[in-house]
């Protein structure tokens, strides 16, 4: 090959990564099994798909070998490929926040309660370890056994109102999920402010702490 054509063929490669990613649902699905693999069973809930619909998503992302599966049983598990794929995701909607006025506008409109008092990660777990707050991760039990923020206390949203008896009003509750597209963690505190207690919402998720 000429060098034209050599340089034609590395930036089509990368264009095939790319062309994968280049979908709201794909990237859906990625924010999804960087919390957990899942079955597609499991990412069609929770993505609102079909299951043909989700399917043919992962199918996609599988070429571009940006998710792995396993067969176990009668279920195929989805996972990423490695942490390099979770890193792309963060960096990706953190320069479109950057980029796209409306997309941070957005996003500042689903946290009202955002923590703004805590500015990094590690002052998050500091206070959450020398128990000046409630850390709560309300995401799926399954999401939280696979990886969670230390000293987090599992709640998952759907369990909420059962699980009441676990915190304390008279420290301040900081709730987190998915990260910045997740609204888990924003029902979970206008809920438990409605409630009397002193919640605000951490906007990432194990994915932003990473970076």
């Amino acid at each position: 090959m000429n060098n034209r054509q050599i340089k034609d063929s590395l930036f089509t490669h990368v264009s095939t990564l790319t062309k994968s990613i280049a979908s709201p649902k794909r990237l859906e699905l990625l924010e999804l099994l960087i919390q957990s693999p899942k079955t597609v069973e499991e990412l069609s809930e929770s993505s609102e798909m079909s299951i043909a619909l989700t399917s043919s998503h992962l199918k996609a992302l599988k070429s571009a070998h940006c998710v792995t599966v396993t067969q176990q049983g009668k279920y195929r598990r989805y996972a990423i490929a490695n942490q390099q794929i979770a890193q792309l995701w963060v960096i990706l909607h953190r320069l479109a926040a950057e980029q796209l006025p409306e997309l941070q506008k957005q996003l500042d409109e689903i946290s009202p309660r955002r923590a703004h008092h805590i500015h990094s990660v590690q002052e998050l777990i500091k206070l959450a370890e020398e128990k000046h707050i409630q850390l709560i991760d309300v995401r799926p039990l399954s999401e939280f056994q696979h990886a969670h923020l230390p000293y987090a206390l599992s709640l998952p949203i759907d369990q909420l109102v059962n699980n009441l008896n676990q915190l304390v009003k008279d420290k301040p509750i900081v709730a987190y999920c998915r990260g910045p597209f997740c609204l888990y963690a924003h029902d979970a505190v206008e809920w438990l402010s409605q409630q009397g207690f002193m919640a605000s919402q951490w906007q990432d998720g194990i994915a932003e702490a990473d970076i």
